[in-house]
Formats: structure tokens, C-alpha cells, sequence
């Protein structure tokens, strides 16, 4: 199962690495356009000011998911690092826990409550006239990632010390 979900993970982190350099580059364009539209012909489109907050929106949370499976968040290490090697492990653990608890329950479950409430109200993003829905579908989508990348960090620590413990018996 570790080694299936580990397989599906190293696939979305490809597609995901090529779509944030994709919204990157778009997002870039969308600016440089809005602000070469208001020098050059004294007013800047209004839809590329939305859709910018669009695809930033969707960059910081996509490329929050993809910090969490290189482990690049937040955290304190100089501290951690201090403890033994069996503390460290539990403190890992005990990381990828709650943040295995918080992706799920508030990025992913909360998110798409949201999402559908977004789009049932009929809410729209006026310049771009899309549904508001899709600004905010982000989230359940970084936290279903989160989530995924998260069980498997977790599987990982927990099947080392497993094997720890048996070369210990051993």
C-alpha cells in the first residue's frame, strides 16, 4: 500500500511541478500585460487584475502541497535536532499527524464545503465571469495533495521504526 501511494504521489509531483511553472509563466504574462496595458494605452484591462489573484491563489496553495512532500515547511529544527533519534522520530510523527488532521479537515473537507456553497449561491468573479467556485477550489485541492503526501510521509517514518525495532530484537 506505501509503495502504491508512494508511486501516485512521485506522479502528482511531476504534474504538479509542470502545472505551477505553467500558472507561473501565466501569471507573469497576466501582469506584465495589466501593467504594460495601463502605460501604453492608459487603462489596464480589468480582468487581468482578477486574474491574477486567481492564479496567485492558486500557486501559493498548489505550491504549499508540493513544500509539504519536500518537506520544505516550516518547522523547528534546530530544536528537534538536539533530541534523540527516538524523540526526533516521535516529533515527526507527531507533525505529519496534525497536519495529515489539519489538510484533511479544513483544507480538504471544510475547502470543498465552501466550494460548493461558492457555487450554489451562483457568486461569480466579475472581470473574468467565472464562478467563485473555482477561486476557492484551490483548497480542497492542495488539501486532498497535502493529505496524500502526508499519509505517506507518515507510513514511512512508521515502517522505519519498525524495522529499527526489529534489527533491535534481532
Amino acid at each position: 500500500m506505501l509503495r502504491t501511494l508512494g508511486r501516485l504521489n512521485r506522479a502528482l509531483v511531476a504534474l504538479l511541478q509542470v502545472l505551477l511553472v505553467a500558472v507561473f509563466l501565466f501569471l507573469v504574462v497576466d501582469v506584465l500585460w495589466g501593467v504594460g496595458s495601463r502605460y501604453l494605452f492608459g487603462n489596464q484591462a480589468a480582468w487581468s487584475e482578477e486574474l491574477a489573484r486567481l492564479l496567485m491563489v492558486w500557486l501559493v496553495l498548489l505550491g504549499a502541497a508540493l513544500a509539504s512532500r519536500e518537506e520544505r515547511h516550516l518547522g523547528l529544527d534546530v530544536v528537534v535536532r538536539s533530541w534523540s533519534k527516538d524523540l526526533q522520530r516521535w516529533a515527526k510523527v507527531t507533525v505529519w499527524i496534525v497536519v495529515t488532521v489539519f489538510a484533511f479537515l479544513v483544507m480538504l473537507w471544510g475547502g470543498w464545503q465552501l466550494v460548493v456553497q461558492r457555487f450554489d449561491s451562483g457568486q461569480t468573479m466579475p472581470a473574468l465571469g467565472i464562478a467563485k467556485g473555482w477561486f476557492y477550489l484551490a483548497l480542497p485541492v492542495s488539501g486532498l495533495l497535502i493529505t496524500l503526501f502526508s499519509l505517506e510521509s507518515l507510513g514511512s517514518i512508521l515502517a522505519a521504526g519498525r524495522r529499527i525495532a526489529k534489527e533491535a530484537e534481532s
